[in-house]
């Protein structure tokens, strides 16, 4: 099938390409009658015209394009894939009602490698669960100005944002909820590839080392011994897809089980098993992707515009509730 051009659209609606390219781009400073901003968008809609990001990218001087970028083991069990899995949906939602296009890559985790994304123009990144020695190389990839925030990432670099979850603030408020036998607890969660922020998470729960189980593909088999040698406790699990395979493993147990909803699904949960979730519209991927826009904007704005800041800090904590 032919694609649809400019020139097509003009056309049909009876109008110059000049004034079909202003109105597509969403160029303001032209005048341009309601009656014929309509027209051209409802002639461009009717033959399913999709724009060139090419096009776009030299009239705005944006490519109208995010990246999200996360890394990939051998070792991820079936919920790390899940994850990865909703958090592209999500993100991709949030692309979409911001005018956006979405590119996803999975990288190894040993062996990063977004070459992929050099041959294409980007306006913003968003980096999931990096390792610290790898973040450098990953970074320079990209052109100076495009502004990179990071997820599930404890990095000491104050050029970049880092939105995670404040886990000791989780913690806290799961052992003041939670009562357990004798008061002992355990907690199972999933592995990070960022050393430093599997280190946070495990030293603010506070617990015994036998109490903590990190979950792989390799030891999915040893989680049922593990959770039976805790019956009647009270435990702790991040993620709602490590939840779903803790409810499953821990049938006929006597367990209560409170989840750390980090993927805004809460709802694929058993009804009785206890959560705590983020305030609605302010995720780790919301505050993010906010963030994220704030930089791609400010572009366009006066220098004063960027000095106001976002408002976050280098490190940008999210409570959950």
């Amino acid at each position: 099938m032919k694609k649809v051009t400019m020139k097509d659209i003009a056309r049909e609606a009876n109008v110059s390409v000049a004034t079909v390219s202003y109105i597509l781009n969403k160029v303001d400073n032209q005048k341009i009658t309601d009656e014929t901003r309509c027209r051209v968008l409802d002639t461009a809609k009717k033959l399913n015209y999709i724009p060139s990001l090419t096009a776009r990218s030299l009239v705005k001087g944006k490519s109208g394009m995010l990246a999200l970028l996360f890394n990939r083991s051998e070792r991820d069990g079936i919920w790390k894939k899940l994850y990865y899995g909703m958090l592209a949906e999500r993100t991709e939602a949030l692309c979409e009602q911001a005018g956006y296009h979405l590119l996803v890559l999975g990288m190894d985790a040993e062996r990063p490698s977004p070459d992929i994304v050099q041959q294409r123009e980007v306006d913003g990144v968003l980096l999931a669960d990096v390792k610290k020695e790898a973040f450098r190389d990953i970074s320079i990839h990209f052109n100076i100005g495009v502004p990179i925030v990071l997820l599930d990432s404890y990095i000491d670099d104050p050029l970049f944002h880092k939105v995670v979850i404040d886990y000791r603030q989780a913690f806290a408020l799961w052992k003041e909820r939670s009562v357990g036998r004798d008061g002992r607890r355990f907690l199972v969660l999933d592995t990070f590839t960022n050393e430093s922020m599997m280190k946070a998470i495990v030293d603010a729960a506070q617990l015994d080392p036998e109490s903590v189980f990190v979950l792989t593909a390799d030891n999915a088999d040893r989680l049922p011994d593990f959770l039976a040698r805790h019956q009647g406790e009270s435990g702790a699990v991040l993620n709602e897809f490590v939840g779903v395979f803790v409810a499953n493993a821990s049938r006929g147990l006597e367990l209560e089980l409170t989840v750390f909803c980090t993927s805004g699904c809460p709802e694929l949960l058993p009804p009785d098993v206890r959560t705590l979730r983020t305030e609605k519209n302010q995720g780790q991927l919301d505050v993010a992707f906010q963030i994220m826009r704030f930089y791609i904007e400010s572009k366009d704005k006066n220098p004063e515009y960027l000095r106001t800041g976002t408002g976050y800090g280098q490190y940008v904590s999210i409570p959950l509730q």
